[in-house]
């Protein structure tokens, strides 16, 4: 019985402790911290301060990135017959000319 008291004592303390410490402030009855009172936001300010701002960035921000990829070309699809011009990547230039074949080159670096 003493330990199961002692269980449920450390549990409650364990929960109620931290809160209490960090709701402290929001039970002060004076504000005399030097804050200034300003106008309370209606709901109608609130909704549009805190829902759809933040919904129009994300719509802007999603807009943004989906743009490139609807401007560019259509892309190949598989079974589709290929109607784009050759793209030929990685060839060497034209007028580097022919190897002489004396090179020998790999790990003994002997160009």
């Amino acid at each position: 019985m003493k330990r199961n008291l002692a269980r449920v004592s450390t549990l409650l303390a364990g929960i109620l402790l931290p809160l209490l410490t960090t709701t402290t402030p929001a039970l002060a009855i004076h504000r005399d911290d030097g804050e200034v009172l300003g106008k309370p936001l209606g709901a109608g300010l609130t909704i549009v301060y805190f829902v759809l701002i933040p919904v129009g960035i994300f719509l802007v921000v999603a807009a943004l990135s989906v743009l490139p990829s609807t401007l560019a070309r259509p892309r190949y699809r598989p079974g589709k017959a290929w109607d784009h011009e050759p793209v030929v990547v990685g060839r060497p230039n034209e007028d580097a000319g022919e190897a002489s074949g004396t090179a020998r080159g790999g790990a003994s670096a002997e160009w």
